[in-house]
């Protein structure tokens, strides 16, 4: 991500005392084993004679910690945290606006704990700072085996037999999935960010602790490749998978036309097995692309089909094909407005096992079904006409995904032509959109805004509603905002502490079912009675564990039940706060 410096910094500002603290507060959560190392320090420095020592909470937001946002040379958006001196301590990258906090090698080489550990061979480091990801046959298998990692979750690349970090990414498979001599190929972890790179560059340019000079470690990655270094490679990965060429390993093995055709497959597949006429529409192309072709895909072509490989080599292209054939229909090139459901293409395809179902079905024999909650928004009063007049497909219980809503309001502004001629920053809203941002309390709306402002604001005027998707079960479109289950820590008579959970209902789980595997789980007693404010002709439950046990019940709802963190809400009583 930063093999190019980032591009666009704005102008550095300092962070406030209560933003600090905040700020503070979110890597704490976020890094749950940052906490365990931050206390060591603090124990060991206990008998340091220097008292003014830099405390360790100090460390991660220093006091003249600023920010400022980037752009990478790979389009992507984000905030970076720097000391005064422009030292990168860390930086968010903001993937569809649900920003990933991630740590520089600087913060990792402080804390080097604060992650899970992938290791890999010292001369595999030379093909990450390169550029590459690291693929599977690179990992060095560590005799106690891998950590447990999902798909998606922060880790720390270290070479074999050190516990420095020298990359940090997010795995692109599950651990569970992975053994030595394994014939699995493909990309392990996806690098976000290396010693080496640019974002290192920012900063003092440092080696990592276990180095005494970064040069010589570049020449050493770079050249070494004695026999004995094979030889240990060799050990791990398959005798016909050359280290050097690892970065290459998911070159597309199919033709152009072979891509075109699964590419296509994938598309139908899509329609009738995730889109399906009950999903409301438009929708814009790249959500469409993304979030429902690219999972339909043929298993085992994740890493070869791709619209860039076939002949389309654009996603508006290959729809526009589509389109042609009367499948689709289309609103410019970035909005699907409609689908031909009785179309013979359609009415003769046979579906194929797909890399989502994959994932899915290894996922339920694991025992990890997995509950999706989505929000979306329903329009009302002028908003209705609005949308109507985008599109042909409006009816009165059609829902928005976020997405949705922005693409219909950025089309409309541009396709008739709203912009500010003397600040094309703004947008000056015209009749239809002013009658929208009208308030009943009679306040003069603005004339001009940016535009996401203004797409938050018609979003805000609409109706909360969201999708709730239980395993093995349609999804079901609730009213209002999702509710939280609420796992909660209270001091009872005689100083015993016990955590409670509620609202598992809502979510298709019968507390009466939870007991036994959290008797389990927390090695200790458990209770099911009705909440205080229940009704008694339909009664909610609440599940008492007796101990302090928020961290293992969040774990156990997230890991074995699918619950999303997201709407998992924790208290603790004694300390009055959430956290």
């Amino acid at each position: 991500m930063f093999r190019k410096p980032p591009s666009n910094i704005k102008s550095y500002s300092p962070l406030r005392s209560s933003d600090r603290r905040r700020f503070k507060d979110e890597i704490l959560k976020k890094f749950p084993l940052l906490e365990s190392s931050i206390n060591n320090l603090i124990e060991s420095s206990t008998d340091a004679t220097d008292s003014k020592s830099e405390s360790p909470f100090n460390i991660i937001v220093p006091e003249n910690t600023q920010l400022a946002k980037f752009n990478s040379n790979l389009g992507v958006h984000g905030v970076i945290y720097t000391t005064k001196e422009k030292h990168p301590l860390w930086f968010k990258k903001d993937k569809d606006k649900n920003e990933i906090l991630v740590p520089s090698v600087y913060m990792l080489w402080k804390f080097p704990d604060m992650l899970p550990k992938i290791p890999t061979f010292d001369m595999v480091i030379s093909k990450l700072t390169g550029g590459a990801n690291l693929m599977i046959p690179g990992i060095a298998f560590p005799s106690e085996g891998l950590p447990e990692v999902n798909e998606g979750e922060l880790v720390s690349v270290v070479v074999r037999g050190s516990n420095i970090p020298m990359a940090v990414g997010t795995m692109n498979i599950s651990t569970k999935l992975l053994e030595p001599g394994s014939t699995r190929k493909g990309i392990a972890v996806n690098v976000i960010h290396i010693f080496g790179d640019c974002l290192w560059s920012m900063g003092d340019q440092s080696s990592p602790p276990e180095l005494s000079d970064a040069k010589t470690f570049q020449e050493n990655i770079e050249t070494e490749s004695s026999e004995s270094k094979v030889a240990d490679i060799n050990e791990e990965i398959d005798e016909d998978v050359e280290v050097e060429n690892l970065e290459n390993e998911f070159e597309t093995k199919l033709t152009v036309s072979e891509v075109d055709k699964l590419l296509q497959d994938s598309f139908y597949q899509a329609l009738i097995e995730k889109l399906t006429p009950a999903t409301p529409l438009p929708m814009s192309t790249s959500q469409f692309y993304s979030a429902y072709l690219l999972p339909c895909r043929p298993i085992g072509t994740e890493n070869e089909v791709d619209v860039k490989k076939s002949s389309y080599k654009k996603v508006a292209k290959f729809l526009s094909a589509m389109e042609k054939k009367g499948i689709i229909k289309m609103k410019g090139d970035s909005t699907l407005i409609h689908v031909n459901w009785n179309h013979e293409s359609l009415a003769g395809f046979r579906p194929h096992k797909t890399i989502k179902k994959a994932t899915s079905s290894t996922a339920l024999n694991e025992g990890h079904p997995i509950i999706v909650i989505k929000q979306v928004f329903k329009p009302k009063g002028p908003i209705v006409d609005f949308f109507k007049a985008q599109s042909e497909n409006v009816e009165s219980d059609t829902v928005y995904e976020s997405e949705q809503i922005k693409s219909i309001v950025l089309n409309y502004l541009k396709s008739h032509n709203l912009s500010d001629k003397q600040n094309p920053k703004f947008v000056i809203p015209d009749e239809p959109i002013r009658e929208i941002l009208a308030n009943k309390s009679g306040v003069r709306v603005p004339d001009k805004w940016i535009r996401n402002d203004l797409v938050k604001e018609i979003q805000s005027k609409m109706e909360d509603h969201h999708y709730v998707i239980l395993p093995g079960h349609d999804p079901e479109l609730r009213k209002g905002l999702p509710k939280n289950i609420q796992i909660s820590e209270s001091t009872r008579t005689g100083n015993k502490v016990v955590t409670t959970i509620r609202g598992l209902e809502s979510y298709g789980m019968n507390p009466n079912d939870l007991t036994e595997p959290l008797q389990k789980l927390c090695a200790s007693s458990v209770s099911v009675n009705p909440t205080l404010q229940s009704s008694p002709k339909k009664p909610l439950m609440e599940i008492m564990v007796q101990g302090p046990q928020i961290k293992l019940v969040k774990k156990y709802l997230m890991d074995t039940k699918g619950f999303p963190e997201k709407y998992i809400e924790t208290t603790n009583v004694k300390k009055k706060g959430k956290r």
